[in-house]
Formats: C-alpha cells, structure tokens, sequence
C-alpha cells in the first residue's frame, strides 16, 4: 500500500476519543436515534420519595473487666480503661454503672454488657 493511499485509510478511521454523537443532538436524542434508550415511563410519586432503610445497630466492641457501683461516684473498667458515668468509650456513652454490668448508649440505642469473669 503506497503512502497516499494509506492516509486516505487513516483519515476513514473513527477517533475512538473524539465525541461520535451527531451534532446538535443531545444523549437523549442520540441515544433514540441509535436504538439505545431505555423505556421513558413515568417515575412514580412514591419511588421518588422513597428513603433507604436504616442501617442496622451494632453495638461497638466493649469489654467491661470490672466496676464500683457503691458510692457516689460509680466506676467501671472498660477496654482497659477507667471510666465513669457520661464517659465515652469507642463512641458509646456510659449511661448507668450497675452490680455486674455497665449500660452504654450508642447511636440512641441502650444496651447492657456484663462483667467478664
């Protein structure tokens, strides 16, 4: 193939980066043109206003060792560290520090882990 004739087969060739829509034409139109566009239904009132369920609640990992719950000022150990109540452990607020067990509030959800023996 001589030179002339392949610049011609060079300038036929398409720039697979240059846009290929025709011009004037917008996605939607282009896409119709082509054959490619989905369905245009309506969306319904109700999927629009849909939200996401919410995520479930999962506790952080605590560890309570032990605790003081005599006095005024109750006490518990907790991923070894010592903490009272309205502390903050791993995102989670001490709420209650009772005989045996320590209630925690994370994520506006309570619950209760116990002392590991």
């Amino acid at each position: 193939m001589d030179e002339s004739a392949f610049s011609v087969f060079l300038s036929q060739l398409k720039n697979p980066f240059a846009v290929q829509m025709p011009a004037g034409k917008t996605n939607d139109q282009a896409a119709k043109a082509a054959g490619t566009a989905g369905p245009s239904l309506p969306v319904p009132a109700a999927v629009k206003t849909q939200t996401p369920p919410p995520k479930p609640f999962v506790a952080p990992k605590l560890k309570v060792s032990g605790v003081l719950w005599a006095g005024p000022k109750p006490q518990a150990i907790v991923n070894d560290l010592v903490v009272g109540i309205g502390d903050v452990v791993q995102e989670a607020n001490v709420a209650a520090i009772r005989k045996g067990e320590v209630e925690f509030n994370a994520q506006g959800k309570n619950f209760i882990v116990e002392v590991q023996k």
